[in-house]
């Protein structure tokens, strides 16, 4: 039976930021959104807004706090912790949630027995990853190894920004770390992609690019012309912007367009929207599936 399946879709458990917060690494941010943790209450809360809105399930991740603790052996401790809970929260209702598993990176090793731990023990879908760290892509030869790994699980990977910025700039930085940086980094993660061949290298991948591909579909098609040829896929989370996401399914065919809320910052009312936009966008696809379920 086809679901209609939300891919951006946050999860902070309470141990994890704990954690982070002990370790001090600032979690003020996740905090503040309910209803954004795994206590039964603030899952019951999530169920029901999913059913107002129209989501069957979503793929749980713990993005953007990635783990940046220091000693870096710490960011192990950190990811066993946060792909513990959140399996237990998928364990409570797995017919409508699933998750994608973090991992230590840039601890190649450890990132490696973790990826073994997230897909052979806890059945995660796959992984969510930062496009760049430490100002190096997550593209860099250095990770082939993690992505040899994650092309023989058939592994998702979901593209989602650290809210780092982007080269020099004029702007205040409190303007650009998410509202420019974000799309900064998916543009970018978008372009080294292609440049690196990754589709033809990685094939079983299913790579999922946050907030439709940040401005890539805005640039000259020539720059981008190996998108629609590519295994990319695109969430539809757009800020509200349809017309950016209108210019991501011209290029690449409503079925690589997923959906995508970016919740708990979106909810309540504004979920609803979101997923009426990704209708507007997904059309038969998304009749079809909501058919199938009668």
């Amino acid at each position: 039976m086809t679901t209609v399946t939300d891919w951006h879709a946050h999860l902070w458990p309470r141990a994890y930021v704990d954690f982070l917060d002990a370790h001090g690494q600032d979690c003020r941010h996740q905090r503040g959104v309910p209803p954004g943790d795994d206590s039964p209450a603030m899952l019951r809360r999530r169920l029901q807004q999913m059913d107002d809105s129209g989501i069957d399930r979503q793929v749980l991740n713990a993005a953007a706090l990635y783990p940046g603790l220091a000693p870096p052996g710490r960011n192990a401790q950190a990811a066993r912790l946060a792909n513990e809970a959140m399996a237990e929260a998928v364990r409570a209702d797995p017919s409508r949630f699933a998750f994608l598993g973090m991992l230590p990176l840039p601890l190649v090793a450890d990132s490696l027995r973790e990826l073994d731990h997230l897909m052979n023990r806890l059945g995660a879908r796959g992984v969510v990853l930062p496009p760049a760290l430490h100002g190096t892509s997550t593209l860099d030869s250095q990770y082939d190894p993690l992505y040899a790994q994650l092309d023989r699980a058939r592994a998702a990977v979901l593209y989602h920004p650290a809210g780092s910025r982007a080269g020099p700039s004029l702007c205040p930085p409190d303007a650009v770390t998410w509202s420019v940086g974000a799309i900064a980094e998916q543009t970018t993660l978008v372009l080294d992609w292609l440049a690196a061949d990754m589709s033809d290298r990685f094939p079983c991948i299913r790579p999922i690019v946050s907030r439709a591909g940040g401005a890539c579909f805005l640039l000259d098609p020539d720059t981008v012309q190996g998108v629609a040829t590519s295994t990319l896929c695109f969430d539809s989370h757009t800020q509200g912007n349809a017309a950016a996401l209108h210019l991501a399914e011209r290029q690449v065919g409503r079925r690589r367009i997923l959906l995508g809320t970016d919740y708990p910052f979106v909810r309540d009312a504004r979920l609803a929207e979101t997923v009426r936009q990704f209708r507007a966008v997904a059309g038969d696809v998304y009749r079809a599936a909501r058919a199938s379920r009668r």
